[in-house]
């Protein structure tokens, strides 16, 4: 068997893994199922395809979002690993190929989204290769499952069907303990191995701004801060309108959600990787796999549904580990939506009970991300002791502490 540290060098270039990644990878090669907490930035593409290239098989990487799947099979095919992707973006031509690469083992890491796994021609493509790892990136999308991506409760029927059960490998930045134990439920996992790393983001200073004119505060902030940007909202309908006024300021901004086609999604985030837009209004539909290292600061101009959004946004700060700041700009009114979003929960499969379930739990989430956004105490401990890490307080990088 390959050391795990020679393929670190070989393929990567570092000299030695954090010890977060060597735990994870060690409780996959040991036939573990396996749940890693790493921060974002944090490196958990290696904490799989170390793994993938020491096992004999093929790994399996089910990804929300089918947009990130180029870059992320583009980014290991520059470190030489046999990695590809198959999604509906694809032509039949496209796909043909892919099939044909995995009939013949000529594929170690196959990113695909939770639905393909449903399909017959997936099934049969597969049946007679062995799958060496299945890996779950942003594990914490599963809890997706509970209204509008219903398709991946079913994911476990597909592991059943295998005939035999490789180990499992759930990776996500941010979950609670409930959200832990709703993984394991959602995948059957087998007594996982749980490594969590620290969520605290040291470089980056979080400010609370509590305002009745949110948009009279953020051209404010935007007219101090000139580096690259991010803004986050809840809805299109805002997204939109920003965008329209800051881009009639003079501001390089750019307008990113969900509703647009893939190849404008690919089109802006290059112009704003690249620096030729320096801002991004964007719904949460932008951010999970995207490394841009020098975002210098994220604007949350809509109350975040729960503190688990509000570290994944702001967390796409300074990948770098320079200075970043995370803003979360808190108009009481925002409660009104995040309420009317969960009330409008709607899952067939669900009975009454466990749909009321599902909404209380929103609920707490909630009310925690109120409570944090109304406290007056240090921002880095509410945020750690949320994801159950200690943390002293007196943090000085938040507007508490620098009170």
């Amino acid at each position: 068997m390959q050391n795990k540290n020679d393929i670190l060098k070989s393929y990567f270039g570092y000299d030695n893994l954090k010890p977060e990644q060597a735990q994870i990878i060690d409780s996959v090669l040991n036939n573990n199922d396996t749940i890693g907490l790493l921060p974002t930035g944090y490196g958990k593409s290696i904490c799989f395809s170390i793994p993938s290239l020491i096992l004999d098989g093929i790994t399996i990487v089910i990804t929300p979002l089918i947009a990130l799947m180029a870059d992320q099979v583009n980014n290991l095919k520059k470190r030489f690993i046999k990695a590809e992707y198959i999604n509906s973006l694809q032509s039949d031509y496209e796909k043909n190929n892919i099939y044909e690469k995995i009939k013949y083992n000529k594929i170690k890491i196959l990113f695909v989204a939770g639905e393909r796994l449903l399909t017959k021609r997936f099934i049969d493509s597969i049946k007679n290769i062995k799958i060496s790892l299945i890996v779950f990136d942003e594990a914490h999308t599963l809890l997706w499952s509970e209204d509008f991506r219903q398709a991946l409760a079913k994911i476990p029927s597909f592991i059943n069907n295998l005939g035999y059960r490789p180990p499992i490998l759930a990776l996500t930045a941010t979950a609670t303990k409930i959200t832990i134990n709703k993984i394991i439920n959602l995948l059957n996992l087998n007594n996982p191995n749980i490594i969590i790393g620290n969520p605290d983001r040291l470089n980056i200073f979080y400010r609370i701004i509590k305002t009745s004119n949110k948009e009279r505060n953020l051209l404010s902030y935007l007219s101090r801060n000139k580096e690259k940007g991010l803004i986050y909202v809840v809805t299109i309908k805002t997204a939109e309108y920003l965008y329209y006024e800051l881009k009639e300021l003079g501001y390089k901004v750019g307008l990113y959600h969900g509703m647009l086609d893939s190849e404008e999604k690919k089109r802006v985030q290059e112009l704003y990787t690249n620096g030729t837009l320096n801002i991004l209004v964007a719904t949460n539909a932008f951010g999970m796999g995207i490394d841009i290292p020098d975002i210098r600061f994220v604007v949350e101009y809509d109350l975040p549904s729960s503190i688990e959004d509000f570290i994944q946004q702001t967390g796409r700060g300074s990948r770098d580990g320079k200075y970043a700041e995370g803003v979360l700009l808190f108009d009481r009114k925002d409660i009104s939506t995040n309420e009317y979003f969960i009330e409008n929960i709607r899952n067939d499969n669900l009975n009454n009970k466990e749909l009321n379930q599902i909404k209380l739990d929103r609920y707490q989430k909630l009310d925690k991300m109120i409570s944090l956004a109304l406290s007056n105490k240090c921002i880095h401990q509410i945020t750690c002791e949320y994801f159950g890490h200690k943390h002293n307080g007196r943090c000085m990088m938040c507007s508490n502490c620098k009170k």
